[in-house]
């Protein structure tokens, strides 16, 4: 017969493990592949699994070869945080701020940049725009679907 303790502990570490389904279903408009038009910039998301999205960005140079990438991770919750792994190196930790249909804003105003990143889907394509707290120097990707 199994210890009461060691069920206690199996149960809490599954919990640990899996954040709400907030982010699972509530973001899985993100899902898919989506690329610039220039094919300079390709984002990558996985379905929702367990609370979890995974994603990936690839930049390329103007002569096709990889020049940058990014990994990224999406805890459920409420709110739920972006963990951002530039080049491999992270994570630096965005939380959800705001959330609507197709669109989501995670911030961080300790970070040095960017400190907001929104997502916004309009049918077939999405954006990525990053900028300061204020919206200043605010860059923007519009994807279309790979």
């Amino acid at each position: 017969m199994k210890s009461p303790l060691v069920a206690l502990s199996l149960i809490a570490a599954s919990a640990m493990l899996a954040p709400a389904a907030h982010a699972d279903e509530g973001l899985k408009w993100m899902t898919g592949c989506w690329r610039t038009a220039d094919q300079s910039y390709k984002e990558v998301w996985s379905k929702p699994e367990s609370g979890f999205l995974f994603g990936y960005s690839l930049t390329y140079d103007e002569t096709g070869a990889l020049s940058f990438f990014e990994q990224a991770r999406i805890d459920g919750g409420a709110p739920a945080v972006f963990n951002a792994y530039p080049g491999g190196f992270g994570p630096s930790e965005f939380t959800e701020e705001s959330r609507a249909r197709n669109t989501v804003t995670f911030a961080n105003s300790a970070h040095d940049y960017p400190q907001r990143i929104v997502y916004t889907r309009k049918g077939s394509r999405m954006s990525a725009t990053i900028s300061l707290a204020n919206g200043a120097r605010a860059q923007t990707w519009d994807f279309r679907k790979c």
